[in-house]
């Protein structure tokens, strides 16, 4: 373990020396915060109004602010991370620096896991500076410390899905650019395409006019494919912490495909960080494989 965190961190220091003599993290944080701020706040403002008509502040608005913000940090996090990341190798090997690195003692995988955990160190800074804005909910209560470490724990295993992946494709692509392209396509596929899947698969069974019933069979093979979505991740954590109201934002779309509360259990928000932890292990190692000077060539 000692040995392991002595290869990765001189790539990890000098990542991030890197990055904190710019002023890109100082904008990240800002412009996330900045965001989050002004949703959270339209929300706010949105009470004051409703309570000013009705004469009370309904409670299921605090857990839609809630629900809105969590959703818009979960989002941008997707949509920043293969931004961080896929120009992690991809970068080295423009610079023609990459060779360098390869003839030091370090390993392939020391290079790759230093280079991930130097851009999820901006993402983690990201997570924990949003808590003041996600405290506003804290303060009316209905969500505990418990349920804000679990999503903040959901935010970190999000983005080291998403930062594995965008790594994958920035070690076995040349250019930075396809290896962006390529990383927001895996990251819109996780997200739309298994949906996408699964309906098609619904309507080929329906086609085919075959005796299947969804509610009798809520568990078949094909459901397991969105542990590796993080929005159905997401929208299981919410229905397990504040309910399924008809006023959240995500549930009219994962209505549209049916998605039963036997298929979201209290199980399911563990399981799916589960797969998304193996896989993202397992595109590391593949990472490693992309970069590694022994590797046979076809």
């Amino acid at each position: 373990m000692i040995k392991a965190y002595h290869n990765i961190r001189p790539v990890y220091q000098k990542e991030t020396l890197s990055s904190s003599r710019t002023s890109r993290l100082t904008v990240i944080v800002l412009v996330f915060n900045l965001i989050l701020a002004l949703v959270g706040l339209l929300q706010l403002q949105i009470m004051v109004r409703s309570s000013s008509y009705y004469g009370e502040v309904p409670y299921s608005s605090l857990l839609q602010m809630y629900t809105l913000v969590a959703t818009f940090e979960a989002a941008f996090l997707l949509f920043i991370v293969p931004g961080l990341t896929a120009g992690s190798i991809s970068g080295e090997r423009e610079r023609q620096t990459l060779d360098l690195l390869l003839c030091t003692r370090l390993r392939p995988i020391d290079i790759i896991i230093g280079k991930l955990l130097s851009c999820l160190s901006t993402v983690f800074v990201l997570i924990f500076s949003s808590l003041p804005v996600l405290a506003l909910v804290y303060i009316y209560g209905g969500i505990g410390l418990k349920d804000l470490g679990l999503l903040f724990f959901c935010l970190a295993v999000t983005a080291l899905f998403a930062g594995s992946v965008s790594i994958f494709f920035s070690s076995w692509m040349k250019k930075t650019t396809m290896a962006t392209v390529l990383s927001y396509v895996a990251v819109i596929f996780m997200v739309a395409g298994t949906y996408l899947i699964l309906d098609m698969i619904f309507k080929i069974i329906n086609l085919l006019s075959v005796n299947y019933s969804y509610q009798e069979n809520p568990m078949q093979i094909w459901n397991y494919l969105l542990l590796m979505n993080p929005a159905v991740t997401f929208y299981s954590l919410f229905r397990q912490q504040i309910g399924g109201s008809d006023s959240m934002l995500l549930q009219g779309w994962y209505n549209t495909y049916i998605i039963s509360d036997h298929i979201l259990s209290l199980g399911w928000v563990m399981a799916s960080c589960a797969v998304q932890l193996v896989l993202s292990a397992l595109f590391i190692w593949l990472a490693a494989r992309g970069i590694c000077p022994l590797r046979k060539k076809s």
